[in-house]
């Protein structure tokens, strides 16, 4: 993270106990190799986040994590 000119929330004074990350690599022509990192929260209790997940740099799916979970559940007989 030092690297990238970013901090690590989990070594924040009061770190997240869960996260969801997703990242993609990229080359611009002519360009060093790039990383785009999202970072996403999560508190128990609350909404699941919405997370890009890259396919290629350009291609993307949207994964709803909270519908998915939800669908999980109700699957396995758990609500």
């Amino acid at each position: 993270m030092t690297l990238l000119g970013r901090s690590d929330p989990v070594h924040a004074p009061t770190p997240p106990a869960l996260n969801a990350v997703t990242l993609r690599t990229r080359k611009p022509p002519k360009h060093r190799a790039l990383l785009d990192v999202w970072f996403y929260p999560m508190t128990v209790g609350e909404l699941l986040p919405t997370l890009p997940i890259w396919l290629t740099p350009e291609l993307r799916v949207i994964l709803p994590l909270e519908p998915s979970y939800q669908q999980s559940c109700r699957i396995l007989g758990i609500v």
